[in-house]
């Protein structure tokens, strides 16, 4: 029988995700074709299959077609779990000991790492057949789990595969009962990491030893499907467009604190809110408050091309967070040309620098959020030629393609 690692020398990479494809998420998708761009054979994970929305974007069907669904058929992943017991019971005993383990002794903790193991044994019977000499997950939280699992479960045949993680921002700190860095880092071929602020934070957690196996990639875009075209102000007034999930750490709250100043500063704009989440209502409730419903809109989530649709046609990108580690929006925006009024947290200075390439402000500062706005309303001039820069910078540090060569030297560095 050919072996499937030998019948592809480029070699191969499983990665494991929550979501895919899934459209608050495109960067994934997008470092997935570069790095397959480059040779290397990419098999996907995900444990979740994509809504009807989601698949109703271009490409998304296809990606879905090739993707390994964990959660499907769940019997027969136990069914996978018991015949690598089976055939290895002390080692998948061991195992299963460390999902127990890292739970930290919270019962409901143990039964999600008992159903991150059992999915880890249907990734590897997978790895095993496809000849996936390296597993690689985005964030720290369930599907690095399942990656370190079942990198441990494939070496239980004698042909070990390495794993590693990416590491984006917020989610992967906040709990680390949850995520347990200082269990999965040490254990991990590599550390991605989103931004230098993402890094750091990792170093927070893990001991010095792992730091030499920390590197930053950033995320990309692709600077093909985003033209900078220069903002025309026409008679109308300005557009503020704003993007994310709408859950508290995106501050929207206080951004239309800021709208409310503005308007009673005499400033005329507008603001659409793209995004989905559980804030919407008590977003809702302060548009009421602040007697803002003639000049906030609450887009809800929009395609990706209908995304692209409104940052061409906006004057000026908002996002005033509270915590993050490098958002994409904002290096779609700068690659749009629009100009971006941000907040000084986490690793948005590594991209928006006040007074360079963004407007950047204190945190939950809504004064300082619309005196930024309202300057970047009232001179266009400057307005201009901030987004010319962001441009630049995004060019230099987000291109798609070459962020994706980065990230695929290193997985074959790893071994893939």
């Amino acid at each position: 029988m050919t072996d499937p690692a030998a019948a592809n020398p480029a070699g191969a990479v499983g990665y494991v995700m929550t979501h895919y494809p899934r459209n608050a998420q495109t960067f994934i998708a997008g470092e997935i074709d570069s790095v397959m761009a480059t040779g290397m054979a990419v098999e996907t994970f995900a444990m979740n299959r994509p809504d009807a929305v989601e698949l109703a974007v271009p490409r998304a069907r296809e990606r879905s077609a090739a993707t390994h669904y964990l959660k499907d058929r769940p019997l027969g992943a136990i069914g996978d779990a018991i015949a690598l017991t089976l055939r290895h019971p002390i080692g998948m005993a061991r195992i299963k000991w460390l999902a127990l383990t890292s739970a930290g002794g919270s019962p409901r903790r143990m039964a999600r790492r008992l159903a991150h193991f059992v999915q880890a044994a249907r990734v590897a019977r997978v790895a095993q057949r496809q000849g996936i000499r390296h597993l690689h997950a985005h964030f720290g939280l369930a599907p690095a789990t399942i990656a370190w699992f079942a990198s441990r479960i494939i070496a239980l045949d004698g042909k070990p595969a390495g794993f590693s993680f990416t590491i984006h921002g917020f989610h992967d700190f906040v709990d680390p009962a949850e995520t347990r860095l200082d269990l999965k880092a040490p254990a991990a071929a590599a550390v991605v990491c989103v931004s230098d602020f993402t890094r750091g934070q990792l170093f927070l957690q893990a001991d010095s030893a792992i730091w030499p196996r920390a590197h930053v990639v950033r995320c990309g875009v692709d600077l093909t499907a985003w033209q900078f075209a220069p903002r025309e102000r026409g008679s109308e007034a300005p557009t503020i467009v704003a993007l994310g999930r709408l859950s508290p750490e995106k501050g929207f709250s206080v951004l239309l604190d800021a709208m409310a100043r503005l308007r009673d500063a005499g400033v005329v704009a507008r603001l659409l809110l793209i995004g989905e989440g559980p804030e919407r209502g008590a977003l809702e409730a302060a548009i009421a408050r602040f007697d803002l419903a003639d000049r906030v809109t609450l887009m809800g989530e929009l395609a990706p091309a209908d995304v692209r649709t409104e940052l061409r046609r906006a004057d000026i990108f908002c996002l005033p967070s509270f915590s993050e580690g490098l958002p994409v929006s904002i290096m779609e925006a700068m690659a749009a040309g629009v100009p971006v009024v941000t907040t000084w947290i986490a690793g948005i200075p590594e991209l928006a620098e006040n007074g360079v390439t963004a407007w950047t402000v204190p945190p939950a500062r809504a004064d300082a959020l619309a005196d930024a706005l309202r300057e970047a309303i009232e001179n266009p001039a400057l307005a201009a030629t901030r987004a010319a820069a962001g441009r630049a910078r995004v060019e230099q540090l987000h291109d798609q393609a070459a962020n994706g060569r980065a990230m695929a030297d290193l997985l074959r560095r790893l071994g893939a």
